[in-house]
């Protein structure tokens, strides 16, 4: 007896084999039957609800494991966005982002500097410690499944602030108690973000060191490396070295080639030194976004030079004559030791996407070279005035990849999809927030081919339920969690574009969290039957 059978489905079961037609039996919000279809396969079988899908494919759950949904886990709404796409599961902390661990002295600081990756997060949520924070996310009434990393960005920031050089003999200490802390506490990996302050004061070796705790751990290590566009192939080979080191396994995030001049050529060679480090050996996998560009805070067109002290030393910067001529000279050349945006993609392909304040808020949405042609100004005076305006608290979207870079690591064996989508509050955010899955199986598998859909659902599925080894998720087997989606290829769309982001996915039939239907007929249920994940265990 089951509690539930979906019948007459063609089942994608997330593994990469062919479709099949079947029916799927639920109970205690597990799959514990898998009935491929034949004559009177469902002879006798019983369930107290039946749902006949006639013919529309059922799948595992989407997982996206790279979100910045840290915050946003707290605010009212949340999951509709993610569910409205597929989603089942998602996992926050990424990009050595994560808002933990952040101790009352220091929260604002870190917090401000978050702001436009994570938005507010509300001032009652305990920080201090992942475990804190996980204990607080477990009193939400989670509409879908959450995981959390630790961000190793945060944790130098919790010891040392945003100050430049290397750490004492005690920060370095603090450093280490924090992420063993974490990963006892259940993280699902330790993520990194070299290229923003505070991590890019870190050298290779320090690195390593600093890393100590996770060494022959078999913790995932999840890395946005230190440049993507002329430093592209040394930042890689940077990882490589370092998880090589700590033996640990390596995931890539988001890769992608940033520049035009880099297009092509750059991609095909970071993918040899991905399969030259295989070929040794060491576990190695990495992520895409269907998206040419990506999102994250504006004050990443600086140099590492002015982004020391945190917002108060950028905005120091910033009002100083002198060094905003300095800066724009810098700025005006490609990168030496730092990812030059504005001189790999130019301030046309910069949009300024949330900005609070209410006299700037007619320009969101508008790329940089846009707002200073309005406002009468020069692009670089325009982007330092309003960053000192907005306290520094500007998201960005920036153009800067290739859609046939994005096709080609789409279909590289060892990558799955993701979304890195940020949540500051308010703006023009980028579209994939909304539509990244449904774009997916709408433009690459439908429209342009570049998967078929049993490789497309595994790269949303299996692959990035491995990674994160949440080994009850992915697959429509018995004994796994029940999170599954129904739908009809044809009907699967998604509106969400750069000008009109906020467009919910289409053509769901059914989204079932943990054997609970979260969405009908693209219609949200409120429930609650999501679960925290972590490290070492399938949910608790």
């Amino acid at each position: 007896m089951f509690d539930l059978l979906i019948k007459n489905g063609v089942i994608v079961d997330g593994s990469g084999r062919q479709a099949f037609p079947g029916s799927v039996g639920i109970l205690g919000g597990k799959i514990t039957a898998v009935i491929p279809e034949k004559e009177d396969s469902l002879k006798g079988v019983r369930a107290e609800r039946v749902i006949d899908v006639k013919g529309k494919y059922v799948t595992p759950g989407f997982i996206d494991i790279h979100r910045h949904a840290d915050a946003a886990v707290f605010r009212e709404g949340f999951g509709e966005l993610e569910l409205r796409q597929g989603l089942t599961t998602i996992v926050n902390g990424n990009c050595g982002l994560s808002v933990v661990p952040c101790h009352k002295e220091r929260r604002q600081e870190i917090l401000g500097f978050l702001a436009p990756i994570v938005g507010n997060m509300p001032a009652g949520v305990p920080l201090h410690s992942f475990r804190s924070y996980i204990n607080a996310v477990k009193e939400q009434k989670l509409p879908l499944n959450v995981g959390m990393l630790i961000g190793n960005g945060t944790v130098r920031a919790a010891a040392a602030g945003y100050r430049s050089g290397s750490l004492t003999d005690g920060e370095m200490r603090q450093v280490h108690r924090y992420l063993e802390a974490a990963l006892s506490d259940g993280a699902l990996g330790v993520s990194l973000g070299i290229v923003y302050a505070p991590e890019y004061n870190y050298s290779t070796e320090e690195f390593k060191k600093v890393l100590e705790p996770m060494r022959n751990s078999g913790v995932q290590l999840f890395t946005h490396i230190r440049g993507e566009g002329d430093n592209f192939h040394a930042s890689l080979r940077e990882v490589v070295e370092i998880a090589r080191y700590l033996e640990v396994p390596l995931h890539v995030s988001h890769l992608k080639c940033v520049g035009q001049r880099n297009w092509g050529h750059g991609i095909a060679k970071a993918l040899d030194i991905l399969d030259e480090a295989r070929e040794s050996g060491l576990a190695v996998s990495c992520d895409v976004y269907p998206y040419t560009a990506g999102s994250t805070q504006l004050i990443q067109i600086l140099p590492p030079a002015y982004l020391e002290g945190g917002v108060p030393g950028i905005l120091k910067r910033l009002t100083d004559p002198a060094m905003r001529e300095k800066l724009t000279d810098i700025l005006q050349k490609p990168g030496v030791d730092f990812e030059n945006l504005v001189n790999l993609v130019g301030w046309e392909n910069i949009r300024m996407t949330t900005l609070n304040r209410e006299h700037n808020r007619e320009y969101s949405g508008k790329s940089v070279a846009e707002i200073a042609h309005l406002k009468g100004m020069d692009p670089y005076a325009c982007a330092y005035d309003m960053l000192v305006e907005e306290n520094c608290e500007i998201s960005m979207v920036d153009f800067i990849a290739s859609e046939d870079d994005v096709r080609k690591v789409m279909r590289y064996p060892y990558s799955n999809i993701i979304s890195d989508s940020v949540y500051p509050v308010g703006g023009v955010p980028h579209p994939r927030l909304y539509g990244t899955f449904p774009r997916v199986l709408e433009k690459y598998v439908k429209e342009e081919k570049v998967l078929d859909l049993e490789t497309a659902v595994k790269k949303m599925t299996s692959v990035p339920a491995a990674v994160c080894k949440l080994t009850t998720k992915g697959l429509i087997r018995e004994g796994m969690d029940a999170d599954l989606v129904v739908f009809d290829l044809e009907r699967i769309h998604t509106g969400a574009d750069y000008d009109q982001p906020k467009k919910p996915g289409e053509g769901f039939s059914y989204v079932f969290v943990n054997g609970e239907p979260a969405v009908v007929r693209d219609q949200i249920q409120k429930q609650s039957s999501g679960r925290v994940l972590l490290n070492g265990e399938s949910a608790r």
